[in-house]
């Protein structure tokens, strides 16, 4: 088969175009391997001396924009005595400590609990204060493809979530934070330590069922001294399958 000059131009050419178009799709790949971040859920205690290290931690995961990241302050060590005496966490409850027992009947397969631990999409689990455990946790859930995408928008003062199609859907719920709180902790393990605590859950309102073609929900922006996010959750506390910040990009 004969080629013209003109011919050999256009079939370089071609080639060429191919080559950036399968390296962009390698890329796309790579960077944006879920249309939703990974959702980190620390579970302590202002009153366990090991949380210190936990939470310092949390704080560059809160930082990252591929990460939404949650703490939820559990109430079991409200009620260690200690030498500098009890210490009660202004910001735990049962209702946190129900929600990692939760999960780790469904993880661990038992209801035994402890802290730090840090629990990853809501199906693997590990401790908190692990930074290579929790980094190759985090790894492992980006190249897991998430289920859903939710895109956000203001409109009348309101924040607008828009939840994409599903394989499964879900429950969403809106869950507030704070964060940042610095306090002084007077008792327990760590009497006399500022504890500084990032994206400190302090509310949780479930919002409606997301079917599989995807939702949408109205909520009222946050304090500024708050934050929110909104997450989509199989039943049963299962696989959460996409969340985001109330932000709006």
């Amino acid at each position: 088969m004969n080629y013209s000059g003109a011919n050999i131009i256009r079939l370089l050419f071609v080639i060429v175009a191919f080559g950036f178009t399968a390296a962009a799709a390698e890329n796309d790949k790579s960077e944006g391997r879920r249309p939703s971040p990974v959702v980190v859920e620390l579970f302590s205690s202002q009153s366990c001396s090991s949380c210190i290290t936990a939470a310092e931690y949390f704080r560059e995961l809160a930082a990252r924009d591929d990460v939404v990241a949650l703490g939820w302050h559990v109430d079991y060590w409200n009620h260690l005595d200690t030498r500098q005496g009890r210490w009660e966490d202004p910001f735990s409850s049962k209702e946190h400590t129900g929600r990692q027992k939760k999960y780790n009947i469904n993880i661990r397969k038992r209801s035994s609990v402890y802290t730090p631990q840090i629990v990853i999409d809501g199906v693997n689990e590990t401790v908190g204060s692990s930074r290579e455990k929790v980094a190759a946790q985090i790894n492992s859930a980006q190249t897991a493809q998430a289920s859903s995408a939710i895109s956000t928008k203001r409109k009348n003062g309101d924040i607008i979530f828009t939840v994409g199609e599903s394989r499964s859907g879900g429950n969403a719920f809106l869950v507030t934070f704070q964060r940042s709180i610095k306090t002084a902790v007077k008792g327990g393990e760590n009497a006399g330590v500022d504890f500084l605590d990032t994206n400190v859950v302090t509310d949780v309102e479930r919002l409606g069922v997301v079917r599989r073609a995807g939702a949408k929900f109205n909520v009222k922006p946050p304090s500024p001294t708050e934050g929110c996010a909104l997450l989509v959750q199989e039943p049963g506390q299962g696989r959460i399958i996409a969340a985001h910040y109330c932000s709006v990009r």
